[in-house]
This record gives C-alpha cells, sequence and structure tokens, in this order.
C-alpha cells in the first residue's frame, strides 16, 4: 500500500525562496506516485480501474461524482500528444487562467470551479520535453472548487498558451506551434470562412467560426506572406486581387496544407511593408499593410524587407567574398518584446543590443550575395519554437542565433566571448568564435562549447548560438552599449561566416 501524499501548496512551489528543498520535496513526491501501478502508462494522468458490478442504468457515473464533488465540472484525465496537453473535463465548459512566474520557472493552469475526478490517480508526471521536466495536477481548493496545473519548465522553455475548444477540452501548447490534435470524432477544428480585402487593399482580414491560432512567415517558394492556422479546415474558395493600382496587395489565397491545416499567402506590391496581426475577438484577425516610399522596399530574395545601412566598421576588404551561388541563412536575434533576456549595467537590456547586432550581420551578409532570413525585425516577442520552424521551413543552409550573455549577482569581472552549437554547427562555431577573438582580443575567449539549447536541437541545418559578451560585465558591457563597437562585432560574426562559407565551397 502506497503511504499517504504529503499535501505540497502550489504556493510554496511557486516560491522557490520559500522552498529551498523543492527538487527535494518534488523528487519523493514523484517516487511515491511513480510507483504505482499507473506508471505502466506514460502517456496519459488518467489510471481507470475496472468498476464492481453494480447497477448504474439511472445515474451516469460522471454525473454522481460531479453531484458527489459538488463542482460544475471535473477533470478527469490529462493527456501528453506530441504537441502539447489536453485537460479532459466532463460538465459545464471549463474556464483557465494561464499565469507564468516572473523568472519563467513554472505556468500554471487554474480551473475555476473543477475538481478532480476520482479516478485521476496520477498527479505528477516527469514530461521531459518542450522544456516541461514535469507535470503536476492538485485540487487547490474545495470550497469553491478550484483546480490548478502546473507545469516545470527548464531554461529552454517556450511561452505556453491554451484555449478552450467547447467540446470540453481545454488545449495547452507552446506559442508559435500547433494546437494538440484530438481524437478522431472529436475534431475540433475551425472554419475558415472568409477571407477580405479592403477596398484600398490595405487590410486583410481572415474570419472562422472559433478561436484562431496561427503563425506567420515568408513563403520561401512564392515570395508571399503567410499565416498558417492550425486545427482549421478552409470553407472559403477562391482568390482575391489587387483592387487597384495603388493597393499594397498584388493577391490573396488560401490553400489546405494538411487534413488540419490553412496557410492563407499575401503577395504584396513592390515597395509594400509588413505591418501588425491585429486579433478582432477570438474569431477574427486582421493584417495589415502600407505602400513604402520607393520599389527598393520590395521583399528581396531573402523574403523581408531590407535592413537600414549602417557605416562599415572596418574597410570593406576585410570581408571575404563568396562564390555567386545563392545561399539561405537565418539570423535569429534572442529574446524582444515581454522578454529583455539578461539585463545588465546602466539597464543595457540583451534584447536591444542583439537586434542591433543582427541587423548589420544580416546587411553585411547580404552586400556579399546571402539570401537573410531573420527570425525578428523589431522588439517583439517570440517564442523559441517559431524560431526554428521558421528555419526549417525555408531550408535554411545554417542558423545563427545572437545572444548576449549574463551572470547572477554582482560579478562584474566576469566577461568574454563564447559561441555554443549541438551537433553539426561545430566547424561554423569555431569560424564564427575566431573571428570574434581577433576583432576583440581584449576580450577573455570563453571558447566553443556544446550545448542542448532547444534552437540547436530543433534546427536541421549547421546551427550556433553566439554570446557576444556580458551585459553584467564591467568591461563587455562598456563594448555593448556603443553601437561602434556592436557594428564591429557584427563584422566579426558576419565574417566569421563567409570564411566558413568560402572555405566549405
Amino acid at each position: 500500500m502506497i503511504p499517504p501524499t504529503p499535501y505540497l501548496p502550489m504556493s510554496q512551489l511557486a516560491r522557490k525562496s520559500h522552498l529551498p528543498h523543492r527538487n527535494l520535496w518534488l523528487g519523493l513526491l514523484g517516487a511515491l506516485l511513480l510507483s504505482s501501478p499507473a506508471h505502466a502508462h506514460p502517456h496519459s494522468l488518467s489510471d481507470r480501474p475496472e468498476r464492481p458490478e453494480q447497477d448504474y442504468s439511472t445515474v451516469e457515473p460522471d454525473d454522481r461524482a460531479i453531484a458527489a464533488t459538488g463542482a460544475a465540472t471535473l477533470l478527469e484525465d490529462i493527456e501528453i500528444k506530441d504537441e502539447g496537453f489536453i485537460l479532459h473535463t466532463r460538465g459545464q465548459q471549463a474556464q483557465f487562467d494561464l499565469k507564468p512566474s516572473s523568472d519563467r520557472s513554472w505556468v500554471s493552469i487554474d480551473l475555476p470551479g473543477v475538481s478532480l475526478s476520482p479516478e485521476l490517480a496520477r498527479r505528477t508526471l516527469n514530461v521531459e520535453r518542450w522544456g516541461v521536466e514535469r507535470l503536476q495536477v492538485i485540487q487547490l481548493s474545495s470550497t469553491p472548487p478550484m483546480t490548478r496545473v502546473t507545469l516545470s519548465l527548464d531554461e529552454s522553455a517556450p511561452n505556453w498558451q491554451a484555449r478552450s475548444n467547447g467540446s470540453g477540452q481545454v488545449l495547452v501548447w507552446p506559442e508559435g506551434s500547433a494546437p494538440p490534435n484530438l481524437a478522431r470524432g472529436q475534431s475540433g477544428l475551425i472554419r475558415i470562412e472568409g477571407v477580405e480585402l479592403s477596398e484600398d487593399g490595405s487590410r486583410v482580414t481572415i474570419k472562422a467560426d472559433g478561436p484562431i491560432a496561427y503563425t506567420s512567415n515568408w513563403d520561401r517558394h512564392t515570395s508571399a506572406y503567410m499565416l498558417t492556422i492550425y486545427s482549421a479546415e478552409l470553407a472559403w474558395q477562391g482568390s482575391l486581387t489587387r483592387p487597384n493600382s495603388d493597393s499594397p496587395v498584388l493577391w490573396v489565397r488560401g490553400s489546405q496544407e494538411d487534413p488540419e491545416t490553412v496557410a492563407i499567402r499575401i503577395l504584396p506590391a513592390a515597395g509594400a511593408q509588413i505591418g501588425n496581426i491585429t486579433q478582432n475577438g477570438d474569431r477574427e484577425i486582421s493584417l495589415q499593410l502600407s505602400r513604402g516610399p520607393t520599389p527598393s522596399n520590395l521583399p528581396n530574395a531573402n523574403n523581408r524587407p531590407p535592413i537600414p545601412t549602417a557605416p562599415p566598421a572596418e574597410k570593406p576588404s576585410s570581408v571575404p567574398q563568396v562564390p555567386q551561388t545563392r545561399l539561405a541563412i537565418v539570423i535569429d536575434p534572442g529574446h524582444g518584446g515581454r522578454d529583455p533576456g539578461a539585463v545588465g549595467i546602466g539597464g543595457l537590456q540583451e534584447k536591444d543590443v542583439v537586434l542591433d547586432i543582427s541587423e548589420k550581420v544580416a546587411q553585411i551578409l547580404e552586400q556579399n550575395g546571402v539570401t537573410v532570413v531573420m527570425t525578428r525585425q523589431d522588439d517583439r516577442t517570440l517564442d523559441l519554437a517559431p524560431r526554428t520552424q521558421l528555419a526549417n521551413r525555408v531550408n535554411a543552409d545554417l542558423f545563427v542565433s545572437i545572444h548576449a550573455n549574463a551572470v547572477a549577482g554582482k560579478r562584474p569581472e566576469v566577461n568574454g566571448l563564447e559561441t555554443f552549437y549541438y551537433s553539426s554547427g561545430r566547424e561554423l562555431a569555431g569560424y564564427i568564435q575566431n573571428s570574434m577573438i581577433q576583432s576583440f582580443n581584449t576580450m577573455p575567449n570563453r571558447g566553443v562549447k556544446q550545448a542542448r539549447f532547444y534552437v540547436l536541437r530543433h534546427t536541421r541545418m549547421p546551427a550556433v548560438l553566439v554570446e557576444t559578451g556580458f551585459v553584467t560585465g564591467r568591461d563587455d558591457s562598456r563594448i555593448l552599449a556603443d553601437p561602434a563597437q556592436r557594428s564591429r562585432m557584427a563584422e566579426a560574426i558576419a565574417r566569421g561566416i563567409l570564411n566558413y562559407v568560402r572555405d566549405r565551397r
């Protein structure tokens, strides 16, 4: 017989400083629970024993359980799918409140009015995917009923999102990726019922009969901007064409990419600029476009607007020329938007530093005949999965993620450059690291290292993550705060990339 599991309040789990031995407690809790027979079912939290032979002809067992708990809804099972989690409920439609912790170490999904089903036997599960170490579910309170599902995260974890499909399921999955697929007969697919182009051609509106989960990127094959909508079917047929000669849109087309994915492609006119995507309620999204001042703003072969010109930090001859065969390289400025990354001396933010460096790297590569795709071009929130998905979708030749480092505590003496790889990017990492050290020989050389960062493990091409110095370092922060030094850093990174390409051709 398994001894009673000690109750551990979620408030203590959430506050690490109040629970110095949190990992020990969770380990003991997991050991107790995983020693049960339910451990034989690794992909479900539900362990449903056989029921005794009794007459339940007049009352459904689950209805009886709902009545017994006094809750409007029961959480019956938590299913782990390839794309995320599905919370299966019975009773009234479940409401939820998803809250990430300030230090990104956990995410909680609170379910007011929901009680745990007596048949939900396993309430802790090791996950070890998407940056989720474990999942724990507890009855936070009985009066009124409140259930909490908590995901314990590691440093590689993306942001998370959730939605209720109205059929008794709450879907939880990483932002920027497809939501979990439901079993056949519970398709949960939304219908894309209409796509509209405004009279002046500056706004594309997509309407559906349910909540829209989407990602956006450039389609390398058509040079169109593409909105990929998941768990959807296309009811709208046809295409839209340019309403007038001043329209920033040439055409809009929809397609069913697979049984559960819809793509809406928008081809911009010469000089058009892609604006923001706005959510008009949960069943409608709009993309804004505008005309640029000159035809030179046409998205070039890398399918993105050109980067503003910056003065070169060194002689152009210092950048090696590469063969004219067109390469595609993804440049990934780390963090952005709500996620500032590391914050260092004087409030220096990593997201700003690396965007500036990345834009200059992209400019230099483009000047040398390389097609560049940037994962972000402004200060916007972007999770990890969409970055790697973009690189894989455009079939990039190389992936370079640019970051700035930090160290906890007041340790300004820690400075230096380092470059990480996971598998096939080791040689590229060496070229970039050597080039940076040649340009910044006073910065400590922290070397080339192997690491299991998400963006390195989920890309299908040679991939590296470059740490351009410590924003918390006394010496490095001065370099990273100086626009001229950032230009030098960008040229050093670009030179390393181009040397690698030249030597391998």
